[in-house]
């Protein structure tokens, strides 16, 4: 990071608006690295898939376990770091294989994760935004995710990275050519380009009418649930709100209590497996005095809506959909007086045990 950058939020906007071109570079830069990593899941035969991450990748890894389920048909879990880290317990586990997800690659209990895992038989495949760190050197397998140096402390274009990587290792898993993939990530580049053009305009306005509220909740389902999380994140660790992420179905079961006219719900509309439920929940929060923000289809009546993914997927559909959350995460940080690039008290690489 250097003094010459001093605007706010100018790290955060740059590596918000370089997605797409980071994205055309994942598959065609390493291909033979992506062969290796899917003919390894496929010699592992594996009767599970471990997801080892914290964070934002953690967040990659709830969007991982949806798809290694529905693309795979394989059990899929998250592990739970502080039991090796801290308790220095290792399950048993059936034959499977881990993924291991960060973005420096660097905290301690990721790697202990990883090593104790892989003792269990479980051979480790790492995606890594860093080929030298730690957790690509432990591994059977590593995955660059050329993202490039990511310098804003909220994670931006390393996330959605993670997001693809984890989808072209299912859908290569499952038989689906290298050259097909990165086809469509192109694809799916190019309208994330004229998204991000359009956000510039829409996004501000909204920032500014949202810069009171207290609270945020954002609920979606299935897919979505990585983008409820990673929303809420983005929010708040860039600008300090109280915000959460959720499940719409869960939402009802108590959350919904803490709505009032001071919070926002964010509905996530753009899938259309489960988006019933969202719309539902987003009914009784206006009924409780919400305002709604809908990152969808304009099916919500009478609220603000940015459509990010129409036509798209439900698989894909969380690439394009946090677009505009990590948009207005930062407008909403500035116009609140916050610099999203150097939140107060966070720091890049958090060193967890």
């Amino acid at each position: 990071m250097t003094g010459a950058v001093s605007e706010p939020g100018a790290l955060m906007r740059a590596e918000i608006a370089e997605q797409p071109a980071r994205w055309r570079d994942l598959i065609p830069t390493q291909r033979p690295a992506w062969e290796a990593a899917i003919d390894a899941f496929r010699a592992a035969a594996p009767e599970l898939v471990a997801f080892v991450a914290r964070g934002s990748s953690d967040h990659a890894a709830i969007y991982g376990q949806y798809l290694v389920q529905r693309v795979l048909g394989l059990p899929a879990l998250l592990t739970t770091p502080s039991l090796h880290s801290v308790l220095g317990v290792t399950p048993a586990y059936p034959s499977g294989v881990q993924v291991a997800i960060s973005q420096s690659g660097r905290s301690p209990d990721l790697a202990a994760t990883a090593v104790a895992l892989r003792a269990a038989g479980l051979p480790l495949l790492s995606i890594t935004n860093d080929a030298a760190s730690g957790l690509a050197g432990l591994a059977d397998v590593h995955l660059d995710l050329a993202a490039g140096p990511e310098l804003s402390v909220a994670a931006t274009k390393s996330y959605t990275a993670e997001l693809l990587a984890v989808h072209t290792l299912a859908r290569g898993v499952a038989g689906e050519e290298l050259s097909r993939l990165a086809d469509e990530i192109d694809a799916l580049a190019t309208r994330a380009e004229g998204l991000l053009d359009r956000l510039e305009v829409e996004v501000g306005p909204i920032a500014s009418k949202l810069a009171d509220v207290e609270r945020m909740m954002l609920v979606g389902r299935a897919y979505s649930m990585a983008t409820a999380k990673e929303g809420a994140l983005k929010l708040m660790e860039t600008s300090g709100i109280a915000a959460s992420g959720w499940s719409a179905a869960d939402a009802t079961h108590g959350p919904l209590g803490q709505v009032d006219e001071h919070t926002l719900a964010i509905a996530l509309t753009g899938a259309s497996a489960g988006r019933e439920s969202v719309v539902d929940f987003a009914a009784a929060a206006r009924a409780r005095g919400a305002r709604i923000l809908e990152i969808g289809p304009a099916v919500i009546p009478g609220s603000t809506s940015i459509d990010a993914a129409a036509g798209v997927p439900d698989e894909l559909v969380p690439v394009l959909e946090i677009l505009p959350l990590q948009v207005l995460a930062a407008e909403l940080a500035i116009r609140r007086g916050s610099d999203p690039d150097r939140p107060e008290g966070l720091r890049k690489v958090t060193l967890t045990r």
